[in-house]
This record gives structure tokens, sequence and C-alpha cells, in this order.
């Protein structure tokens, strides 16, 4: 989300004009999924996807036609993915259908409402956007984690789709050696706000972790749960270098609502993690729900290997196990 309102942040500061698209509602076998965007400057340039293939090539045709004029009013627009049957077709049959938004973002008419999104964003205030026949707004009422981030409401030729702004997709990663790294520019490319945390100020890997949302450097790694706010949103991946370093990041974030946790490692150690901790009092129960060894079984090695194993668990559990917050 943020990236996004930044990219077109840049576009509009530059005096250009600006097409966004936004993906409202799906139904299941449709390319495009709520959340997802798009955009086109009058300057050529591109950015993300609404889904791809015929219909995103017509929408680009249109889109250039939209940027030489300055009078479109923002609209929404039901395509279909298929040949036959009633409404509008995109030109894609893979199956179902989604619902899209078009807005024309106008340097002097938007700039100051995109510069203030992304100033909201950037200090994770859970604003909300919105966006209507009228035009794009942004109201700073913090908006209920409980209701879905994206809605969209219509009656009869009335319509307003709204987005909170805080991203739900969370990862903070306790470790910055070289898996930790890949992790991160894995989930980031997920679309995840990735938070790291590493005791060593001087450790070179934390370097090349360009796509953090945060790097914080803690004098204790049980330190790492207290750190993080919206805990009932955010993964945790524990993947220190060494016991000593597993346990206390365990110890830190096992006790708090995060909704999945998992520690890289050998059985024997995590065995030996979990009797420490239940000398410490931590309930056998909430240890349970650890995973471990965090990742799904791909007989991997490399930190790109793991990266793409503890990437494919978290998307699991959150796509068909139900476990996770989707967006």
């Amino acid at each position: 989300m943020l990236a996004f309102w930044k990219e077109v942040q840049g576009h509009l500061q530059k005096g250009e004009k600006t097409f966004i698209a936004l993906v409202a509602e799906n139904t299941k076998g449709s390319p495009g999924t709520p959340g997802a965007k798009f955009l086109m400057s009058d300057g050529g340039d591109l950015w993300g996807t609404i889904g791809g293939g015929a219909m995103e090539y017509n929408l680009v045709d249109r889109a250039r036609n939209i940027l030489k004029e300055s009078g479109f009013a923002p609209e929404v627009q039901t395509l279909w993915h298929r040949r036959t049957g009633e409404g509008e077709k995109s030109g894609m049959i893979c199956a179902g259908s989604q619902t899209n938004i078009y807005c024309l973002c106008l340097p002097e008419r938007d700039g100051a409402t995109v510069d203030r999104i992304v100033e909201l964003a950037e200090k994770e205030i859970n604003a909300i956007v919105t966006i209507n026949a009228n035009g794009l707004q942004v109201d700073d009422t913090e908006g209920n984690l409980e209701e879905p981030k994206i809605k969209l409401d219509r009656e009869g030729e009335k319509w307003r789709y709204e987005e909170q702004l805080l991203n739900r997709k969370r990862l903070a990663i306790v470790g910055g050696g070289h898996c930790s790294v890949a992790l991160c520019q894995t989930m980031t490319g997920l679309g995840y706000e990735v938070f790291i945390f590493d005791t060593r100020e001087d450790v070179f890997t934390l370097k090349k972790a360009e796509g953090a949302r945060e790097i914080r450097i803690v004098k204790d790694y049980s330190e790492v749960g207290g750190c993080l706010r919206f805990p009932e949103l955010t993964c945790v991946a524990i993947m220190t270098t060494d016991f000593v370093s597993d346990f206390r990041g365990l110890l830190g974030t096992v006790p708090l609502p995060f909704p999945f946790i998992g520690v890289m490692g050998s059985m024997t150690k995590i065995k030996e993690i979990y009797d420490a901790l239940e000398k410490e009092g931590l309930e056998k129960e909430r240890l349970e729900k650890v995973y471990a060894p965090i990742g799904l079984s791909l007989n991997s090695d490399t930190p790109e290997e793991i990266a793409v194993s503890v990437a494919a668990q978290i998307l699991q559990e959150r796509n068909v196990g139900g476990k996770l917050p989707r967006n």
C-alpha cells in the first residue's frame, strides 16, 4: 500500500497526471484480488497489476486515452472472465469476476491528498482512503481492524470504495543473518511490511535488507515482542545464530497474541529450547502452537530456498489454513 501511494506521489510531484486502478471485489477464479493496484502515468510509466492478461492490456490502452483528458470521473466496473453469459467480459476466460475502481489523479487537485495518504501510511496510522464519483479523499479517523480492510458500498448509481491504510501483512524477523535477509527480500516482494531485530550493531548482512520497513537493534531478543505494534496481525520468524538467542526471542514473543511464531533449527535444538522455556514457566500449550522447525519441508539448505519454504508456510497458513489475516 505505501509503495503504491509513494509511486503515485512521485508522479504527481513531477507534474504528471496518473491513472490508478484498484481491485475492490472478486469471486473465485479471478486473477485480480482485492487490494491489487495498478497505475499508469502520462509519462508512460506502469506500476503494479490488477490481474494481467487481456484485461490489463485493454485497460492500458484505455488509460492512455483517459490520461489525455482531465475531466474523467472515477468509475466502478465489474468484469467477467468468461466468453458467454451475462455481464461485461474482460477478454479472459479464467473464471470468476472482479470489480475495479478507476480514478484519474491530477497534480493540482489530488497532490495534497496523496501527500497526506503517504504521511499517514509512513506513520502506520490506519486512516481510510475513499474513492467515489466525486474523487479521491482520505479520512484521518482510524479504521476498525475487526472490519474488512476493503469495502465497496453500492446503491443504485451511487458507490463508495473504502480501504483501510494499514498494511495487515506484517512479519517480524528475529536475527539479521543471511537467512533473515533472504526472507525479508522474499516477503517484501509479497507485499509484507518486514521488521528485523538484532542485538549486533555491526552485522554486515543487515545492509542488504533494503526492503525492511524497520531494522532495530535491541539489547536482548526478549524485548522484541514489546517493540511491535499490532501483534495480532504480525507473524514472527526467529532465525538467530545460537541457542540462547532463539530462547530469548521465543521468551519475548510466545506469551503475546502473534498469530504465527516459527523458529529455525534442528529438532534437537528446538527440544532443548522448549525444555528451557517450560522451566521459565511457559505453558506447554503455548509452545505447541510454535512452528518448529519453521518452513515447509523442502530439504532446503541455501538462505534463498529456506526463505521460500518459510514464505510458503506463512502463505499456506494464511490462504489455506485461514489462521492468519488475509490482507
